[in-house]
């Protein structure tokens, strides 16, 4: 009886340490890929005390659905697609960002277009992602030109379908990121319209958003907060390693690389203090939407943060600051 009772506490204890050792699973999305890459060819994801699953979309929008839907636990997007699913109550927060060089983000069109300057865009048809960064920029060109949205007609297309419409005429220009700009300059010829970058315009911030729930969950938010931080270092390797990460993103996304090199140089990819500051400029772009009956209501997005995940991340993102100054 008494070697029995022993064995029941052994597998008992057993059994509790299997339990706690397991690890728990962080369900990621991100767009293009990019970032995970960066993770992986850094090193990052080396000894993760937690598994990663990773689904790739092309653009924010699908990120933020399946952010929604419960499919995913954090997703890796531009601020403005945030907007709209917390606009409408989805229960997601951000918890982290970085940025992208805003004339990373712009206007393309065909060298045949007739397009040579901001003024020549009136009568134009153009294609854009709606409630993104090409809807933003786009709307932001024409008040810098003095024209109005209804002095051109948009084609709410995604990154692949607006690029098709691009090159087959369809429409006379495109407002997109990278990597699509690359790909459209370097494979398609495609140029870009004078003063149609997002400089002055766009903010760039891109956000680690996630779910209510799995904030609530004390091993997920370990692992977010770890994961913001393996981000950060991440996109400072990739920085310093130029040809190395380009040459990992043309073997991984399969793409050539003058694309991926291009990409690279363009969006000069930055981890970045995560603080009220950015909440700032999101109500201004949520204000701009607002105003051009893009968003359906006006919105606070004071409550749309959660900073409190972000001390490591913002460790790494000052250092790199100060060695910039």
């Amino acid at each position: 009886m008494r070697l029995m009772l022993l064995l029941a506490v052994l597998l008992s204890a057993i059994t509790t340490s299997a339990g706690a050792a397991e690890k728990v699973t962080l369900r990621l999305g991100d767009v293009k890929g990019d970032r995970f890459i960066s993770l992986r060819e850094s090193g990052q994801l080396n000894n993760l005390p937690y598994d990663l699953k990773l689904t790739a979309f092309d653009s924010g929008a699908p990120v933020q659905e399946a952010l929604n839907a419960g499919a995913l636990d954090v997703g890796f997007t531009g601020d403005l697609p945030f907007l709209f699913v917390y606009a409408a109550g989805a229960p997601v927060k951000a918890v982290g960002a970085w940025q992208n060089n805003p004339d990373s983000i712009a206007l393309l069109t065909r060298s045949d277009s007739g397009i040579h300057s901001l003024n020549d865009l009136k009568g134009k048809q153009i294609a854009v992602n709606q409630g993104g960064w090409g809807h933003y920029l786009l709307l932001g060109l024409l008040d810098r030109a003095g024209l109005k949205p209804s002095d051109v007609t948009l084609r709410f297309l995604g990154p692949v379908d607006g690029r098709a419409a691009l090159a087959s005429h369809a429409v006379d220009a495109w407002a997109t990121w990278e990597p699509y700009v690359s790909s459209a300059v370097v494979v398609d010829q495609d140029i870009l319209v004078p003063q149609g970058g997002g400089k002055g315009i766009l903010s760039g911030y891109s956000y680690a958003l996630a779910r209510e729930d799995a904030l609530k969950d004390p091993q997920k938010r370990q692992a977010i907060a770890d994961l913001q931080a393996r981000l950060a270092k991440a996109q400072v390797w990739a920085s310093q390693h130029p040809e190395a990460f380009a040459q990992a993103l043309a073997k991984s996304l399969d793409m050539p690389e003058k694309i991926t090199q291009r990409w690279i140089s363009s969006a000069q990819i930055r981890p970045v203090d995560f603080t009220p500051k950015l909440a700032e400029t999101l109500q201004q772009s949520a204000d701009f939407f607002y105003k051009k009956h893009v968003l359906p209501k006006a919105i606070n997005v004071q409550n749309a943060f959660d900073y409190s995940l972000a001390a490591q991340a913002n460790q790494i993102a000052d250092s790199q600051e100060t060695k910039h100054e």
